[in-house]
């Protein structure tokens, strides 16, 4: 789910809730916000702003989005001029930004904080990835969209696509210190945010509570994320009420405002010529309750040029330029600003007292899930992955986890749609966080097209049911190791040779094995396709028989399967990353659906046992034994942009010692690769000396 694609529903629900809010406030009488205050009571926490020796200043930051980061360049500036500020409020992002400022982070430190960030997780409920084993990395690099659901009747997380748990982390690590219950004005600085209340439609004022719920609240944009739920209120965005709170803070006993608003300039009829344009238009002009009666009220006004970007402009290079437009915007009103500290009547040279937050926040965030197995509620964790690609061209993927509560085991669901179709069904007992044992079912319908030396020679269909029972599953960390026992049924349909070649009716006999498996796993590398550092491997070896002991009446087949992935970084863009792999069958009889394949990019891409190779874009036939050595050079052109240049060599033999007498396979490839949230967007061009043929392939989305 691409960012700027979860703003279309926020837009949308906006120009069905504003319009109501619209013909609501014409026919109501003007009705006070509603102020919490559950410490103070009745207002009485504001007794604390009493005015002191000089007039009071207050910065209000307007909310946006992504565009919000300009307020901390805003804020650089106000701290340069040496201006005190004694009350901060803010919207949304405003409300993000100004809650940290008034915990103690100065401008300078909310400038680190928010360009280290991963605002992709941030914006995501995704667990973070290294504290997952290496079956859910593997999710995680799958599916495009993912949402927890629970089986409760009071949940709070319904309404919206995302939880928030991710920017909940962040909230209440950052606010560390003040993440209890209490009245906003005993911050570092007096503090309020505004959310909007969906039930009676009325500003809420946060003037106390919970500091990250009241941050959280006030940016949660309807049904993307989820509503923040206090007694009877349900709390989404409060820029659809108050985007620029500038009353707030003269209700809170501001003297003096210095505001900041990242709000695009009102757009004319030329302007209004796409339909982002017209969406946009609709919601700031019906969002514009109080807008500009607080603008007519702020003394010094800064309006920061956003041009080019959108509330969903998270990308490193976006967030720079916000921040660098936000202190350029405020240093155009610098003579104001010191004509404002000469009324406050101090000196030029004057510095406020420097605030910090608590030593707590400033320790790294742990986004790791305190509790791991025994769950208070029961879960269903639904996912959905989408792939495009120039061989099986589109594919669907649906995939249901259900984990009951106080109990540790896991039933998971997938099927997957296109011209390969699987189900699975998967129950695992999880006795500890460590240890899993499992049994699964799975059937899988192919129709595999199989090639020789470049030329389709086959058209192959069939149906699979394998059953397995995992003995024993380790997970630790980086680590993964499995000891499994398999049946597999293979029900031929059909085979057509395209070639004069034809396989014996030996090859396509319906079949059935027992099969016995050990495995091990190390991935150290990090979330999605393009890594930097870090290593992967496996390597598994199996042992086949058609009656537990035996095959065919004589001794069982063996297939050996390892590969080994190494990621060195060169440069800051550029990274060497160096494949061994290889799969070795030894016995008297191997059936054909066991043999080995070579093609594609991936591992196991249309059966499990194929291996990929340069130049290859579709299933090829080898021998027994095959090893190959790819190199790969990976250049990071800008954030999202990629190119791979890549070699490969191979052996292949019917046995290990013909390995070096058989003419080598080689094959090199170039491809380009923009990353997505949706998965890769990419095409790849290669040659093969075995093929003799310059092929292509193209893929949209991640592989399963």
């Amino acid at each position: 789910m691409k960012i700027r694609n979860v703003i279309l529903p926020f837009l949308l629900s906006c120009c069905v809730f504003v319009t109501a809010a619209a013909q609501k406030e014409r026919t109501d009488t003007l009705r006070p916000s509603v102020s919490v205050h559950p410490l103070s009571g009745n207002g009485q926490g504001m007794q604390s702003f009493a005015v002191k020796k000089r007039p009071r200043v207050a910065v209000v930051l307007s909310g946006g989005g992504a565009k919000g980061m300009a307020h901390i360049g805003v804020l650089k500036v106000i701290e340069r001029a040496g201006i005190p500020v004694d009350i901060v409020t803010g919207t949304s992002m405003g409300s993000i930004v100004g809650g940290l400022y008034a915990c103690g982070w100065n401008a300078t430190e909310l400038d680190s904080i928010v360009r280290k960030q991963d605002w992709k997780f941030l914006l995501s409920d995704r667990a973070e990835y290294r504290s997952q084993d290496l079956d859910e990395r593997k999710r995680q690099n799958t599916y495009i969209l993912s949402k927890t659901f629970t089986l409760q009747r009071h949940s709070t997380e319904k309404g919206g696509l995302i939880e928030g748990k991710n920017l909940m982390k962040l909230f209440r690590h950052l606010t560390a210190g003040y993440t209890d219950s209490m009245d906003f004005s005993r911050l570092p600085i007096p503090f309020a945010c505004v959310s909007t209340d969906i039930v009676d439609n009325t500003e809420y004022d946060w003037h106390s509570g919970r500091l990250p719920v009241a941050m959280r609240a006030s940016m949660s944009i309807p049904a993307v994320f989820s509503p923040v739920r206090v007694g009877d209120h349900v709390l989404v965005d409060g820029g659809l009420r108050n985007n620029y709170p500038v009353d707030l803070a003269r209700q809170m006993g501001a003297d003096y405002v210095i505001g900041a608003t990242v709000q695009d300039p009102p757009r004319t009829a030329s302007d209004l010529t796409t339909s982002g344009n017209i969406l946009l238009q609709i919601v700031d002009v019906n969002c514009k309750n109080k807008y500009d009666e607080n603008m007519a009220n702020t003394d010094v006004l800064v309006r920061v040029n956003t041009k080019g970007y959108t509330p969903a402009s998270f990308t490193p290079a976006a967030i720079d330029t916000l921040i660098r437009r936000g202190e350029e915007g405020a240093m155009a009103h610098w003579g104001e600003l010191m004509a404002l500290k000469m009324r406050l009547g101090l000196p030029v040279g004057y510095r406020p007292v420097q605030r910090h937050a608590s030593a707590m926040a400033r320790h790294p965030v742990n986004y790791v899930d305190s509790v791991q197995l025994q769950r208070p509620i029961t879960t269903v964790q639904g996912s959905l992955a989408v792939k495009f690609d120039t061989e099986e061209m589109v594919s669907l993927q649906l995939n249901g986890i259900l984990r009951p509560k106080h109990s540790p085991t896991k039933v998971e669901a997938t099927l997957r749609l296109g011209r390969r179709v699987r189900a699975d069904l998967q129950v695992s007992w999880i006795p500890h966080h460590v240890t899993t044992v499992s049994m699964g079912y799975t059937f899988l319908h192919n129709d595999a097209y199989i090639y020789s030396e470049g030329e389709k020679a086959q058209s192959l269909t069939y149906n699979q049911h394998h059953a397995q029972l995992s003995l024993l599953g380790i997970n630790l960390h980086n680590f993964a190791a499995d000891l499994f026992a398999s049946w597999d049924y293979y029900h031929f349909n059909q085979l057509l040779s395209y070639s004069e070649e034809e396989m014996g009716d030996d090859g396509l006999r319906s079949a059935h094995f027992y099969s016995y498996h050990a495995r091990v796993r190390y991935d150290s590398q990090g979330p999605g396709l393009f890594p930097t550092k870090g290593a992967r491997f496996m390597a598994e070896y199996a042992y086949f028989t058609d009656n537990l002991v035996g095959y065919n009446s004589h001794a069982g087949f063996s297939e050996l399967t390892a590969y080994w992935l190494m990621s060195f970084p060169l440069s800051h863009r550029l990274t060497l990353c160096p494949l061994l792999y290889g799969r070795m069958l030894f016995g008297k009889e191997i059936p054909m659906i066991r043999s080995n394949f070579i093609g594609g990019m991936w591992m196991g891409n249309y059966v499990s046992q194929q291996l990929p190779f340069d130049g290859f874009y579709h299933l090829e036939a080898v021998d027994r034994q095959i090893v190959a050595a790819q190199l790969r050079l990976q250049l990071q052109l800008t954030t999202n942009n990629y190119i791979n240049c890549s070699f490969t060599a191979g052996q292949q033999a019917y046995s290990p010692r013909g390995l070096l007498n058989h003419r080598t396979m080689l094959g090199g490839q170039m491809g380009y690769f923009y990353r997505t949230i949706l998965g890769p967007i990419g095409a790849v061009v290669g040659y093969s000396n075995v093929t003799k043929q310059v092929g292509a392939y193209l893929q949209l989305g991640f592989q399963f």
